[in-house]
């Protein structure tokens, strides 16, 4: 009679081994579900971004000089200081010999705890993409134009516009007044104030500039999450 020696995995490993390729499978699945994400993302934001918007058109002497101004990520629109001379203003004391207010809107974690890039953390980018967050407007003060900034031309009803808009973005109180963060500039050159709204990937700052030209009525892009898709308009 003859012997054979049988070969099998214990049933402890074989579980094992099945409980693996289970954690595999599903954790593969997850990355490509995310970077089918992220393609659709940058694919609707590159459609979107080349869909321009068609504004009213206007005559007239310019009401002022406007800009657009980006640090390579961030948009920022750029106000003349008498932008901010109306009584809604009142509680705003700009520092002396200011010409220039840009005016930024954005997550409130990752303006206050990031000042520079060397300060970005994983953490604060991913909370702010990702969750709905607070957010804040940032004021940052200039005696002259820089010569990188984008220049635009508004009629005094695009102005108002504009003002429209941006004093709706700031928290206002039930005496009408802007509500600072004591303490939160980076220098004596800048300033943030609680705003509306939540930042998310879908309305990033650079939506936040982007709408801000729409009520303007200056030609931009249909959506707008990265800066290069209002500077091409520009």
């Amino acid at each position: 009679m003859s012997t054979y020696k049988h070969h099998y995995l214990p049933e402890v490993h074989l579980t094992y081994y099945m409980n693996v390729r289970t954690i595999f499978r599903y954790v593969f699945r997850a990355l490509l579900g995310l970077l089918a994400a992220i393609l659709l993302y940058l694919l609707t934001a590159l459609i979107l971004s080349r869909i321009p918007t068609h504004p009213k058109s206007y005559s007239c002497e310019s009401s002022g000089s406007y800009f657009v101004t980006t640090n390579g990520v961030h948009l920022d629109v750029i106000v003349p200081s008498s932008f901010f001379k109306g009584d809604r203003w009142e509680g705003l004391v700009l520092p002396d010999h200011i010409q220039y207010v840009a005016i930024g809107w954005g997550d409130k974690g990752f303006y206050l705890e990031t000042p520079t890039w060397d300060d970005l953390k994983l953490s604060t980018a991913l909370k702010a993409l990702f969750w709905d967050s607070e957010t804040a407007m940032h004021l940052t003060y200039y005696r002259r134009p820089l010569t990188d900034w984008k220049k635009l031309t508004l009629c005094p009803e695009q102005a108002l516009a504009l003002e429209e808009y941006v004093y709706a973005s700031f928290q206002i109180t039930q005496s009408g007044q802007i509500v600072e963060i004591p303490g939160s500039g980076y220098t004596a050159q800048d300033v943030f104030f609680e705003a509306q709204g939540s930042y998310s990937i879908f309305r990033t700052c650079n939506n936040w500039a982007n709408q801000a030209l729409k009520a303007a009525q200056v030609r931009t892009a249909l959506w707008a999450p990265f800066d290069w898709a209002v500077l091409r308009y520009l």
